[in-house]
Formats: structure tokens, sequence, C-alpha cells
């Protein structure tokens, strides 16, 4: 495509003037006698191409110059894509009950890590951490965009075989400090836990005022059927065995901590496919919008008609003074 594609009416103007100005002088070119240059006769006869080869070159020339003028480009469509995304952490039980085997593919803990890496590769322009909690609370990734990273993140998350409780509280807290600076268009945490706050300073009530004064909203999802649930240990002789234990997930808390922070209400996935359904009821809630633009990217080529033209000229003056020896 060219950028001044009107300069190139000029071939339809200037082209008939060369050839009607070549014609009129090949007609009235006075000739003289040619007595010289024998062999050189033979090589370039009357009727050879080669008289009109300064000429052909010069029409070249000119037209490569005028297509130069006109501005050739290659053109690259491209899409910005514009908007504010959202801050997400994810709050994660790592306290020993979440190695109950009711959830697939194997127990609580890997089908939490298997939903919850789903969610971040569906997720675009969104900052995402995690923050994983048991008797303590850790942040094992900072908001980031690097989703690859953080998938790996979660994907290498193991149950705290040294806790002695589970801070939902302050597992909470962590993952609002994360986000109380932070510059996203909404503040989201999604808080995944199967017991209740036995342990850290922070209640989940602090907690959940702590993230509404930031304006940050929290979905609590208890994650675990109820009753008695396969729980593993190790027997007597050093193998694995399962045993029924119930383990009581305080929905009464999480429903505090949704209400007090404009969720309405947590929910409860008592199987790996109810916990997918959550997560993708958040992901449509949770949504940026965005503004795309097309637009296009374009690189110059007239450089290269430019060099042809130079070309053409310089091949022209290099041919015509020997043809005019050479050629009666």
């Amino acid at each position: 495509m060219f950028r001044d594609p009107q300069y190139l009416w000029l071939l339809l103007i200037l082209i008939p003037i060369l050839l009607f100005e070549f014609l009129y002088r090949a007609k009235h070119k006075v000739r003289l006698p040619y007595t010289r240059f024998d062999i050189l006769k033979k090589v370039y006869k009357r009727s050879s191409v080669f008289r009109f080869l300064p000429f052909a070159l010069r029409i070249l020339a000119i037209v490569f110059l005028i297509v130069a003028i006109a501005r050739p480009r290659s053109a690259r469509k491209k899409t910005e894509v514009s908007g504010k995304g959202i801050d997400i952490v994810l709050a994660i039980d790592l306290s020993g009950s979440m190695q109950a085997v009711d959830l697939q593919p194997s127990n609580r803990l890997q089908a939490a890590k298997k939903v919850a890496i789903n969610f971040v590769q569906k997720r675009k322009n969104d900052k995402i951490g995690v923050v994983t909690f048991s008797d303590y609370a850790f942040t094992a990734c900072p908001l980031t965009l690097d989703y690859n990273l953080l998938s790996q993140i979660v994907e290498d998350l193991q149950i705290d075989q040294s806790a002695n409780g589970t801070a939902i509280g302050l597992g909470l807290a962590t993952a609002v400090g994360r986000l109380r600076d932070s510059k996203g268009k909404s503040k989201v945490v999604i808080l995944l836990t199967d017991g209740r706050n036995n342990a850290g300073d922070v209640s989940p009530g602090e907690a959940a005022e702590l993230a509404a004064t930031y304006g940050i909203k929290v979905y609590p999802i208890g994650v675990g059927k109820e009753g008695p649930v396969d729980y593993p240990y190790t027997n007597f002789f050093g193998k694995t065995a399962y045993q029924k234990v119930n383990i009581p997930i305080d929905m009464n808390v999480l429903n505090d901590i949704a209400k007090t922070t404009g969720t309405t209400m947590a929910r409860r996935a008592q199987s790996t496919e109810e916990l997918e359904q959550i997560f993708s009821r958040i992901d449509k809630l949770e949504k940026t919008e965005y503004k795309i633009r097309n637009y296009y990217e374009y690189k110059e080529k007239f450089w290269i008609f430019l060099g042809l033209a130079f070309f053409c000229m310089l091949l022209e003056f290099v041919l015509r003074v020997p043809l005019k020896i050479f050629l009666p």
C-alpha cells in the first residue's frame, strides 16, 4: 500500500511523453557512416536490442522514483488492549485436615490446587498472588502477572505436617496486607479452608473488617464433605491406612466474612466438580472490562525503489557512452 498514491498519476503523464520523445528522436536522428570498429559492429548490429537498453533503464529509473515518492509501505495490523485488571489473592489452607481424601484427584488440597491453577490460567491481565496458612500464614507468591510461575508455585504446595491448628483470621489478614496498597480496579480474596479458626492472634471477624475497610471482597469456600471422611494415617507397619474422621467446617464464620466484605454468603464444595463451579461463578462475577483498539504498524519500503532507481540511472550512464560509439 502507498501513503501518497496520488503521485502514481505521474506514471500516466511522464511515461507517454518520454516514449513520444524517444520515437521522435529515433525517426529524425542523423546517422553518420560507420567506418571503424568492424569487430564490434559484428557484435552490435543495427537491429540489436542493446540500442534501446539506456532508454529502457531511464524509464525504469523514473518509474521507481515515482513509486518511491508515493511512499510504499507494508502494514501489520495490531491490537491494543487497555483496561484495569483485578488484583486477586488465593488464600489456601495447608493444615493437616486438607489431607482428607473425599475430593478428587487424591485429597482436598490436590483438588484445591487443580481448580486454582485452572482459574489462574483463564485470567488475563489480572495480578494474582498466593497466601498459605495453617497455624501461621505465609506469602507464597506476591501479586504477579507471571501465571506460569504462579501455577508452578501452587502445584508445589504441600500439607504443613507440623501444624497444630488453622489460623483462618491470620491467613485472611495476610492476604489483605498483600492487597491493601494495590491499584487494581477490584480487590478480591478467594479463601479456601476446611476447618475452624483455632490458631493465630487475628480473628476471622477482625480480618474481615480489615478487608472491608480497604474495599476488598472475600469469597470464602468451605472445602470438603459433611460427616465422617477418610483420613490417612501411618499404621503399625509403616504403611498408609485410612480411618473415618469428622472434620467440621465453620460455615457460620465463613458466611460472616462474606457478608462483612459484600459477597453475600460463603459456598461449600463437597466435590471437585462443585469447587470448579464455585470458581467459575467467581470468574464470571469478577471480570475485567477491556477496551480493544485496532491499529496498523507501518514499515516504509520507499528506500528499496529509491535504490533501484539509482541503480538504473548508474547502469544507463555506464552503457550510454560505449553504445554511442559502437552503434551507428
